[in-house]
């Protein structure tokens, strides 16, 4: 909430506010910023509105209600220039319920009070029987009287179909009616995220605060924290004298103590003549000023470990109050300023012109201690050798008394000072020391407990006791630019940070306040919890309780009575995106909602984003939506109207996704992972599967149960031995299952009983790992086999041994998070993926494949039916060692569309593959249609979308980008882009350019080098990749007929399988395959010390150059005629893969001549490479041209000639006739 510098005149009368108001006042630390704007607006208008349509009132003020009726219909709904809504001029990316003022909601409010909708006729009168009649709830409305409250309260029909989308969007509960407090929930709602929104930032302060006990300061506050260089230490100064040093982490280092008397030291309470006002580091010259109650300024040496006090400026004719400091960073051995401000309301200023070598004139006398210099010698100029002085006034008349000068701050650029004091009148005065210009005066009716100016912002802000920030610009006096309400008490320090574009305030109950200069809204409140500041009671503060320390350390220190505390700061900067992201954070799904043509992204910050899927903006975000935890998995009902999303701890909530209203809560099985989740509608449950190994149903039947337990009790029996990371479901009973042992279940929904089991889940088979460890390093020849068993015992534990407890339960990363993909010998293969074919399941085709799963990076092809169950098989990525984590049909399901890690998606035609059943499996990939680069990471999610416009993808991927694609692999945006686009105008699509040409290169380069041919989509290398698959598809076919036929198959032969069509697809694919390196945890293994001098990390790259090397020569000498490469021997082909040719004649191309060579009879027919040779370059004409023969007597000049000079070559000397000037002036 702020305020500005003009009222509002017509600002309606505000009620007293309720508690949902107070509870923004104060908001603890790590939570989202307040919501200051128009959420609490909104809140108090409307509870202050129903105050009046109250039960009491309504009796006695119906006359008075019509007659306000009436004035409101004969006066138009947009008449009010300031408060109505001009409808026709709106913008295209605002919705309605946005635009509307309050005077609209109040209307609408008594449009919904005073509604008496008619009673439902469920049978007519006859003879004998009255009529059955449905009597309704009053103020519920449906669609068409919704659609004419609002045409009566906007007046006008403009919004009828926006409204039928709008009362989609209210009527969650699908029962056909809404009412006026499911409006005010979602307009609430609404609000309250469009603030978040608004004033979303980047919260600087992102950990608890440190706060440390100063014991040195007996029980005294801290006048002044500041900061010293050279280490950096923090430096509290108490008001009797204690000086504490701090290193940066908060630790005690040392202290001092000022005094006069030392008998005085060793009291237990000390009673001190002086208080230290203020005082202030000199980081050049390395000292520290100290001003105190003693009218005197102590100046300490700070270079040493021993800080010892050097100068001691005494008998001064008033108390310095203030100190602020100045030199120049990039010459510090310039002049330097110091300057003061004392309680009789002048400014003096000190120039001291050799900060490094020395301050003051020597004295005569050497005297034990620090030199004692005399104030009046200063004024009167007697060390104006080393220190120059100038007294400046705050007031133009002295006044009686005096105003006390409260802080100063000194502006080199501008050569002025900016002076504050408490007083109403001049309360803060910009002054130039040459008083050359005119003085700027700001008037404040409680004067300035303490202000800060940033010359690059030209901001000035200033704290006071009525509890208001002020920012000003500091050449407008008359007016504060902003007013920021906030504090409950006066507000004590004030700083700019100008890398974030925000201020911090502190006040007097130790509150500090985060607010935006653009915006001018409050980010972020954090309350310090200093122990004389508990129980409601008012702490002491210093005069100077809080400094801002840049970075390295990027820290807000405060003080409060004897206590320090420490804010270190996440974020110094507002960061400079580089490339376009969608979120912050890595995705886990997008998908789209068909009714609302729009698209719902979640992301592992558990923020949940809504766009619109034919522009591309944002429509809402509501963020912490499972709290701190990652969301897993997001489906919509099949009414399209409410978002169901399950977090990694096991949570799952049901929202209505169009405000953030969280609907329902399901209870969680465990802190395990949800992976999948399906509503069905037709039996009111929401099933859901996950790391608990259990199907767990929820009852969806009643709207209003808030909290919905879990239902474990699957009439089947929980039969997975091992988490379940896949599901799908098919209308009308189908449920199938995958788990992370490779177990395979489909189960009738019916009688929850299964179906058909494809593959049964494998253990982790423990010999086989045991010879991977073997083949892996060679050095294990040493361990026994019992070491080697248990090892392997350790490394097949998550699957073959009881479940883990919740503190390991999530320490396996999901697939999404998976750095490797690659598959340890001996362990089963999980199931990634499951999809249903669901054109093909009604259709009925017994034969045909109805299931596809994806494994490894293997499409298996499942028909549910035929005692033969796998018909078919084919490896999808381009590389080794990759996984399919998305997948997705058309409606008729003539068009897969896949997803790996790699970032690649790939369209398939599947229109006739695996429709009927053959004695071999197939193992041929279907035809490919387009194949493009679509992320820089893995592709969590792929959907098929259908839009008026045309048939579209939509891709999510862990590099925190959902973008929108055409089937031919076109690029249309990313999400989350500043440039919107429109999906009917294909001029406004991001294509031909691709997501690396907008954002600059891919982010791995060897994607950039691999990918090269396929980041421009659709261009001629698509086409061939196509062709390869076609070919490798035909090749593979002859070679399926002369396989022979495996009636039973294990582990070991799907492997081999699995090989065989990995070679088949690289050798098709004709690609480059990259070596991906591969880290093995060992465990309690150790291998041996490495044996050569440069150490294990250089031989192990050394191995890695030479392997690689050896690799690139077996690769480029497939197709080399070693009997040409080598017909010289090996010295010039290092990588036997150059072939010599045979040794021709040079002819020179056609020279340009110059006028000297013409003229010398050189033409460039006749020109040879020995007449280059031998060309004459001496000055002078020849008399005639060089005739045939003496060409010919040139050019028969042998090449052995070695012992001639250059002298004989060019032949005879020539007359050089003289030389003539042109141009010449003389």
């Amino acid at each position: 909430m702020y305020r500005t510098g003009k009222r509002s005149q017509n600002k309606p009368q505000s009620a007293p506010r309720s508690s949902f108001n107070r509870i923004s006042g104060i908001s603890r630390l790590k939570t989202a910023p307040q919501n200051v704007g128009s959420s609490q607006k909104m809140t108090s208008d409307i509870e202050n509105s129903d105050t009046i349509l109250n039960e009491s009132e309504e009796k006695n003020n119906i006359v008075e209600d019509k007659n306000n009726d009436k004035r409101m219909k004969s006066k138009p709904a947009y008449s009010d220039d300031e408060d109505s809504l001009s409808f026709g001029d709106k913008d295209n990316n605002t919705r309605l319920e946005e635009l509307m003022k309050l005077h609209h909601l109040q209307k609408l409010m008594k449009e919904f009070s005073y509604f008496k909708p008619p009673d439902i006729i469920l049978q007519e009168a006859t003879s004998y029987f009255p009529a059955k009649v449905q009597k309704r709830v009053p103020g519920a409305m449906n669609m068409v009287e919704f659609k004419e409250a609002f045409s009566r309260v906007l007046e006008t029909h403009e919004y009828d179909e926006y409204l039928e989308k709008l009362f989609q969007k209210l009527d969650t509960t699908c029962d056909g009616y809404v009412d006026w407090s499911e409006f005010c929930t979602y307009m609430l709602l609404l609000y309250r995220e469009n603030d978040y929104m608004r004033t979303k930032r980047e919260i600087p302060f992102l950990v608890e605060p440190k706060i440390r006990h100063i014991v040195q300061n007996k029980q005294e506050q801290s006048t002044k924290v500041l900061a010293s260089e050279n280490p950096s230490r923090y430096v509290t100064v108490s008001k009797e004298g204690a000086i504490t040093v701090w290193q940066t982490n908060m630790v005690m280092e040392k202290t001092y103590t000022i005094s006069d008397d030392e008998t005085e030291l060793n009291a237990p309470k000390r009673r001190f003549k002086m208080w230290v006002t203020d005082a202030i580091y000199l980081p050049n010259c390395n000292k520290l000023a100290l001003a105190s109650t003693s009218r005197d300024i102590r100046i300490f040496d700070c270079s040493t470990n021993q800080w010892f006090e050097e100068y001691n400026l005494f008998a001064m004719s008033d108390v310095p109050y203030c100190f602020d400091y100045w030199y120049d960073k990039k010459n510090p051995a310039a002049m330097s300023v110091l300057i003061f401000g004392v309680d009789a309301g002048a400014v003096h200023v000190l120039y001291f012109k050799k900060p490094l070598t020395q301050l003051f004139e020597t004295a005569f006398k050497s005297e034990d201690g620090a030199q004692k210099i005399f104030w009046s010698e200063v004024e009167k100029g007697g060390h104006s050798r080393y220190v120059g002085h100038e007294k400046i006034l705050h007031d133009k008349v002295q006044q009686i008394p005096p105003h006390l000068i409260r802080q100063v701050q000194y502006i080199h650029s501008k050569n002025s000072i900016i002076s504050s004091t408490s007083s109403p009148n001049r309360s803060i005065v910009i002054s130039d020391i040459n008083k050359l210009k005119k003085q700027y005066v700001f008037n404040i009716e409680k004067g300035i407990e303490c202000f800060d100016y940033n010359q690059n912002l030209n901001i000035l802000v200033t704290g006071s006791l009525d509890h208001i920030i002020r920012l000003w610009n500091a050449y407008v006096a008359s007016r504060p630019i902003a007013m920021l309400e906030g504090h409950s008490t006066g507000v004590i320090g004030v700083k700019i940070h100008e890398g974030l574009m925000q201020v911090f305030s502190y006040s007097k109950d130790a509150v500090v306040k985060v607010w935006d200069i653009r915006e001018h809204t409050c980010l972020q409140t954090v309350v310090l919890k200093f122990p004389s500041s508990i129980h409601g009671r008012m702490p002491e503060h210093g005069q100077f309780p809080m400094h801002l320390q840049p970075s390295p350390q990027d820290a807000l220190i405060v003080t409060c009575n004897d206590y320090l505390g420490m804010l270190k700061l996440g974020q110094t900067h507002i960061p400079k995106q580089q490339s376009i992201t969608t979120h912050d954070t890595q995705l886990c799904s997008a998908i789209y909602n068909q009714l609302f043509k729009q698209v719902v992204t979640g992301c592992d910050s558990s923020n949940i984003a809504v766009w619109d899927l034919e522009s591309g903006s944002k429509a809402i975000v509501f963020s912490n939506a499972h709290g701190e935890e990652e969301i897993t998995s997001m489906v919509f009902d099949e009414s399209w109207r409410r978002l169901i999303t399950g977090a990694r701890n096991g949570t799952i909530k049901v929202w209505n996704f169009q405000n953030g209203h969280n609907l329902h809560k399901l209870e969680a099985v465990g802190e395990a992972e949800v992976t999948g989740i399906v509503p069905v509608m037709d039996k009111n449950i929401i099933l859901a599967v996950g790391w608990s190994r259990k199907i767990i149903v929820y009852d969806d039947s009643d709207a209003d149960n808030l909290y919905v337990p879990a239902n474990t009790d699957w009439k089947g029996g929980q039969l997975h031995a091992d988490d379940i990371l896949a599901m799908d479901f098919c209308l009308p009973q189908f449920l199938a299952t995958g788990g992370f042992d490779g177990e395979i279940t489909v189960w009738d929904l019916e009688t929850e009983k299964i179906f058909v089991r494809l593959r049964r889940g494998q253990k982790p088979d423990i010999t086989k790992k045991i010879e991977a460890i073997q083949e892996q390093h060679s050095f294990l020849s040493s361990y026994s086999t019992m070491d080697m068993l248990e090892e392997a015992q350790k490394s097949s534990q998550t699957t073959s041994g009881p479940r883990p407890s919740s503190n390991t339960l999530l320490s396996r990363p999901n697939s999404r998070h998976r750095k490797s993909h690659r598959i340890e010998k001996g362990q089963p293969v999980p199931v990634d993926k499951l999809l249903f074919l669901r054109a093909r399941c009604a259709g009925r085709a017994m034969e045909a494949a109805m299931l596809v799963s994806s494994e490894a990076g293997h499409l298996r092809w499942w028909c549910l039916f035929t005692a033969k169950h796998e018909m078919g098989y084919f490896y999808v990525p381009d590389t080794k060692d990759e996984s399919v984590l998305a997948m997705c049909t058309n409606l008729s399901n003539s068009c897969l569309i896949t997803g790996d890690t790699t970032g690649q998606v790939k369209s398939w035609d599947i229109s006739e593959y695996c429709l009927h059943t053959t004695e071999r499996r197939v193992k041929t990939c279907p035809p490919l249609n387009v194949s493009f680069k679509a992320h820089d990471s893995a592709v969590v999610s792929v959907e098929y979308v259908t839009h008026e416009a045309g048939e579209f993808i939509l891709t999510a991927s862990t590099d925190k980008t959902a973008r929108l694609w055409t089937m031919e692999g076109h690029y249309i945006g990313t999400f989350g882009q500043k440039k919107l686009w429109n999906l009917k105008n294909k001029m406004t699509w991001c294509h031909p350019k691709t997501p690396w040409d907008m954002t600059g290169t891919s982010k791995t380069e060897g994607d950039k080098t691999n990918n090269n041919s396929q980041s421009d989509i659709g261009m001629e290398p698509e086409n061939v990749q196509v062709k390869n698959h076609e070919e490798s598809s035909n090749k593979d076919n002859r070679e399926v007929v002369e396989e022979k036929e495996e009636e039973e198959e294990d582990v070991e032969d799907e492997s081999v399988e699995a090989t065989q069509v990995e070679g088949q697809n690289d050798k098709g694919h004709n690609l480059n395959i990259k070596v991906r390196a591969q880290t093995i945890d060992l465990g309690s293994l150790r291998p041996e010390r490495s044996k050569t001098f440069l150490g294990s990390k250089v031989a192990k790259q050394l191995q890695s150059m030479k392997t690689c090397r050896m690799d690139r020569r077996n690769r480029l000498a497939e197709d080399v005629d070693f009997t040409i490469t080598q017909r010289y021997g090996k010295l010039c082909s290092p990588f036997q893969a150059l072939q010599t040719k045979d040794v021709v004649d040079v002819k020179l191309p056609s020279m340009p001549m110059s006028q000297r060579m013409i003229n010398k009879g050189y033409t460039s027919d006749n020109m040879t490479e020995e007449m280059l040779r031998n060309m004459d370059f001496s000055y002078g004409n020849p008399d005639t041209p060089p005739s045939s023969d003496q060409e010919k007597k040139v050019t028969s000049v042998p090449k052995s000639d070695k012992t001639s000079t250059p002298a004989s070559r060019r032949g005879a000397p020539r007359q050089i006739s003289a030389v003539k000037k042109h141009n010449t002036v003389v």
